[in-house]
């Protein structure tokens, strides 16, 4: 074999190994979405404005709510083991997601220093294309500005957790109440749980992390410590105390998908949510192996939440998933009515 032919077929081998790595880096290996069947004739069927149909004087504690996991992880570096949505931001506050877990760093810019959505070492970026813009928390929540505009009925809450080594809490901090004082009437920052009524058109800050600036202005301060076992506990959920409010959490990130759909149901069939608890119930995981792949443990993990008959009239509080459709947080609100 010629010099020239064998550098060819090295250039051939390398090139096709580099087009993999990128796929595997930024591109989910499935796309397609699983289809379910709800009952569109219901009045509360709307997923943008389901919210109208609950009285004022409910506390939000007590609302079954749709949310959504790592949200603004749509189009994020590592893909496959990374993305844990197949829509954005502004499409999951379409389809009823009324909870949104936003991860979030330091990107310093041309402009000065910028919070940007993470997936723990991940950047997420604006669309799929490897050299797409950041995408920056102040782009996100001016997109709940717009929704909550024309949904007024709505409330959405915005749970942050920081995901960054090189900046302090206080650092991040710092921005993130420049853009909370900046738009002061939209967001709701008590520590307390307010009733629907209350934030009628606003956002409900919620925080994962000390108040560094004693700032007073954490809102619902949501701190919990990480369930990142893999051999199951006897029982997944864990409560937490704060001064006026209690929450329970299940979010047994490194749990099988046979493990996860377990804890997801013990969670629904013996959560307490009410006007002083809140429930976060995950259904998202990233498996127990080395590993993970979001995308297909949520089609089989969705589907099983789907065919669990969630009882009218009931409030399971937040149930939050990976790769959410508009039917599943239908099947999720539904159960409020």
């Amino acid at each position: 074999m010629d010099k020239g032919r064998l550098f060819r077929i090295i250039c051939g081998v390398m090139i096709a190994i580099i087009v993999g790595i990128l796929v595997i880096l930024f591109v989910s290996d499935d796309d397609t979405a699983s289809e379910f069947s709800v009952d569109m004739t219901k009045e509360y069927s709307d997923t943008a404005s389901w919210m109208e149909n609950i009285s004022d004087d409910t506390y939000i504690s007590q609302i079954t709510i749709p949310g959504a996991h790592n949200s603004g992880a749509q189009n994020v570096a590592l893909g496959y083991v990374m993305r844990c949505q197949e829509t954005s931001i502004a499409q999951q506050l379409e389809d009823g997601y009324r909870y949104l877990d936003f991860r979030v760093a330091i990107e310093e810019t041309e402009d000065g220093d910028k919070l940007k959505l993470v997936h723990n070492f991940a950047s997420c970026h604006t669309d799929g294309n490897l050299f797409s813009d950041f995408l920056y928390f102040d782009d996100v929540v001016a997109d709940i500005y717009k929704f909550l505009q024309n949904h007024e009925s709505e409330t959405v809450i915005v749970n942050i957790k920081i995901e960054d080594e090189d900046y302090s809490t206080a650092d991040i901090q710092k921005l993130l109440l420049e853009q909370v004082k900046a738009n002061k009437d939209y967001w709701y920052t008590e520590n307390e749980i307010p009733t629907l009524g209350d934030v009628r058109g606003r956002i409900i800050l919620a925080t994962r992390f000390n108040d560094e600036l004693a700032s007073d202005v954490t809102g619902l301060n949501m701190i919990w410590e990480e369930q990142d076992n893999r051999v199951p506990a006897d029982i997944p959920y864990e409560l937490y105390v704060n001064s006026d409010y209690r929450f329970w959490v299940q979010d047994r990130y490194k749990y099988s998908v046979e493990d996860k759909y377990e804890s997801v149901v013990d969670g629904l069939e013996n959560c307490e949510a009410d006007e002083t608890t809140f429930f976060l119930n995950f259904v998202s995981t990233a498996g127990d192996g080395k590993f993970g792949h979001p995308k297909g443990y949520a089609n089989a993990l969705n589907t099983l939440l789907m065919e669990y008959e969630l009882k009218s009239e009931t409030s399971y509080g937040i149930i939050i998933v990976d790769f959410g459709t508009a039917d599943l947080a239908r099947h999720i609100y539904y159960s409020n009515f």
